[in-house]
Order: C-alpha cells, then sequence, then structure tokens
C-alpha cells in the first residue's frame, strides 16, 4: 500500500512540476491581436454647392471627404447639364430632367472599375442610391471625362469629378474607408437654388 502511496504521489509531483512549468510558458507568451484586424473609423461624403461656375456654366460643387468628422480632402465636381442648373429635394426632381442630382442623402454601392463604361464617365463608376424619394435613378459618382469636346461638360444627373485624380481619390477613399453615405446639402428648404 505504501508502495502505490509513493508512486502516486511520485506521479501528482511530476504532473504539478509539469502543469507549473507549462503554466509558466503560457503566462510568458503574449496574446497577439488578429493579424490584419483594423479598428472601424466612421467616414462619410458631403457634397455641397460653390458661388462659382465651370466656363462652361456648371455650378462647382465640393465633394469633402470626412473622417471622424475631420474634413480629409474636398475634390471639385459638378452634376447635371449646363442650362439646366437648377438645384432641388429629391420629391421635386423629374427623371430624364438632366438636372444636378438631388438634395438628400444616398447610400453609396461598391467601386466599379471593370471597364466598359461609356466614354463619358471615365473608367471609374460608383453607384448611388437615394434613400427618399424621387423619381431619380440610375445615377453615380464618375469622372466628367468628355467636358473637353463640344456639348460633352456636365452630367445628365450624376456627380462629375472633374479630374482624373480626384476621381481615383473618391474610389480609393470609399474602398478604404468602406464609405456607405453621402449627403448631398444644397441648404434646401423648400426652393431651388436658381442657376446663373
Amino acid at each position: 500500500m505504501k508502495r502505490k502511496s509513493v508512486a502516486i504521489a511520485s506521479v501528482l509531483a511530476i504532473l504539478t512540476a509539469i502543469n507549473a512549468g507549462m503554466t509558466a510558458t503560457y503566462a510568458q507568451t503574449p496574446i497577439s491581436p488578429k493579424v490584419g484586424w483594423v479598428a472601424p473609423k466612421a467616414a462619410t461624403m458631403r457634397l455641397t454647392p460653390t458661388t462659382k461656375f465651370t466656363s462652361t456654366g456648371e455650378r462647382v460643387l465640393h465633394l469633402d471627404l470626412f473622417v471622424d468628422g475631420k474634413l480629409v480632402q474636398r475634390i471639385q465636381a459638378v452634376s447635371g447639364k449646363p442650362g439646366v442648373q437648377r438645384f432641388r429635394l429629391g420629391r421635386d426632381s423629374k427623371a430624364g430632367s438632366r438636372e444636378p442630382l438631388p438634395q438628400g442623402v444616398y447610400r453609396v454601392g461598391a467601386v466599379d472599375r471593370n471597364g466598359g463604361l461609356p466614354y463619358a464617365m471615365g473608367d471609374t463608376f460608383i453607384p448611388i442610391t437615394p434613400l427618399f424619394s424621387t423619381a431619380r435613378s440610375g445615377i453615380g459618382i464618375h469622372r466628367d471625362a468628355d467636358r473637353h469636346l463640344e456639348g460633352g461638360s456636365g452630367t445628365i444627373g450624376c456627380l462629375g469629378v472633374l479630374s482624373q485624380s480626384g476621381i481615383d481619390s473618391v474610389a480609393d477613399f470609399v474602398n478604404t474607408y468602406r464609405v456607405k453615405t453621402l449627403t448631398v446639402d444644397y441648404g434646401l428648404v423648400s426652393d431651388t437654388i436658381a442657376g446663373r
């Protein structure tokens, strides 16, 4: 009986020593975060009008990119055709009017750089969906790529960024921060901002 007790005690002593060694080893091993995990940051875009017009007659708009409430970049854009620079609320904006996109909040979709776009839109398209009632549809953000051609300036209702570097910045911003919201704020209550 004494031999069994000594043997059990010896086994328990060995197991205790092994367990103590393992505990010490685990205690010294740092716990690392998941590889590639990045804390989410709140990012959004806001479009506002300026008092300036392009040489072809579109009102210059500021597309501002924000991260955590701080402006990180301002990009110039236009919307609508030169002769119809009437800025409206969603309920007052008619399909096929060729006017600027209406005021309101939009959901931003995935960046499309797969090609096959009409020449006037350049090589990048970012769909935006109105989160309000309007007759307008098929709206997106793209470069105003044909503005150098006769009658090509402006858009038929999308947001047209004025430079290639500008649309690249917007696309990279949307992809990097997984941007979901664009707020178009013309300062309207119930009236329109008249064109020139």
